[in-house]
């Protein structure tokens, strides 16, 4: 297969390197928002954290916005241009995703701190869990934006999909064990929980959305 960076023009590879840039960004915020979990109950360290986490949602805003700006206006192939806002989106919502994760950890320690003290280990490990999974899937998008190797990109991401598969099945065991114990837990205990689920697993199925975004566009330029 061609050497993909090698047919890039000068505009193409610059929205590569931003999009690596978000992505470095969004594994930034996966060490952190592991860290929260990690923590005791403790609000000011959670409230810290999550201000930590605002400052790498605003910068990857202000990369997206910049790399949206290059695209349309840039020296850009047009049958890639959608394609390129898309995945600009995509690696922009995930950050964002990150940063809701942190709010509601903040929010909830405030609001209902006696019933995340019983369960909080118990969980922390579910979620962990799906966490570790997405720096693995972020750390091969990263690398399926920088290489030159359109074969490497093709097996990335067939090593992202199987990374989200791993990821619905701890998603649906925690699903399985959240509802075991409904009975017992508060509603807004329950909504916190199921809450974070989906949120961690929307965060795989993002990285895998930009991984086939990805794919398409470098079809497009191979073709």
């Amino acid at each position: 297969m061609k050497r993909f960076k090698g047919i890039l023009v000068v505009g193409e590879k610059t929205i590569f390197n931003q999009l690596a840039q978000i992505v470095a960004i969004a594994s930034e915020a996966n060490t952190l928002e592991t860290s929260m979990f990690k923590m005791d109950i403790n609000e000011k360290q959670l409230t810290d954290s999550m201000h930590a986490m605002r400052q790498l949602e605003k910068k990857s805003d202000e990369i997206a916005f910049k790399t949206s700006e290059d695209i349309t206006s840039g020296a850009i192939s047009p049958n890639i241009i959608d394609n390129l806002l898309k995945c600009v989106q995509t690696a922009d919502d995930i950050v964002d995703t990150y940063y809701y994760i942190s709010r509601e950890l903040a929010r909830m320690t405030k609001a209902y701190p006696a019933g995340l003290q019983e369960h909080h280990t118990d969980w922390d490990s579910v979620y962990e869990n799906m966490l570790a999974l997405a720096e693995k899937s972020l750390s091969k998008l990263w690398q399926a934006l920088t290489t030159a190797n359109a074969s490497e990109i093709l097996e990335l991401r067939k090593e992202i999909g199987a990374i989200e598969e791993l990821g619905d099945d701890v998603k649906d065991q925690g699903f399985d064990r959240l509802y075991s114990i409904a009975a017992n837990m508060h509603f807004i205990e329950f909504y916190h929980y199921q809450e974070l689920l989906h949120k961690c697993d929307d965060i795989l199925d993002s990285c895998q959305d930009l991984s086939d975004l990805i794919v398409s566009v470098v079809t497009s330029i191979l073709k």
